[in-house]
């Protein structure tokens, strides 16, 4: 009878691990998805976040063009009711199905 419960307790215990193991692992794949959606995100939103800080010290929306980075800084993420911008590339797309439980 000892020898069962303890069999039952190995195999439980290492059920409990795999599955934390599978779990860690998940969020491992989770991470690098997000990291990957936000890299993309970057990669468009920087030329356009350029070319508004540029339109505003030309038009001198500001004293000097630090105030224009400072201000603009965050172009391209949500803001107030101003929605993010390209979560729709397929690497946020991606992203988003693996977090829903879709992605494998």
């Amino acid at each position: 009878m000892k020898v069962l419960t303890g069999l039952i307790l190995v195999l439980s215990l290492s059920l409990i691990a795999t599955v934390a193991q599978a779990e860690e692992s998940r969020q491992d794949k989770q991470a690098r998805l997000d990291a990957a959606c936000e890299a993309a995100r970057q990669e468009k939103i920087a030329p356009l976040r350029k070319q508004v800080i540029e339109s505003c010290v030309t038009n001198k929306e500001f004293p000097d063009r630090a105030e224009c980075e400072r201000f603009y800084a965050d172009y391209g993420e949500r803001m107030g009711s101003r929605p993010a911008l390209f979560y729709e590339l397929p690497e946020c797309v991606t992203a988003f199905e693996f977090l829903q439980g879709d992605g494998s």
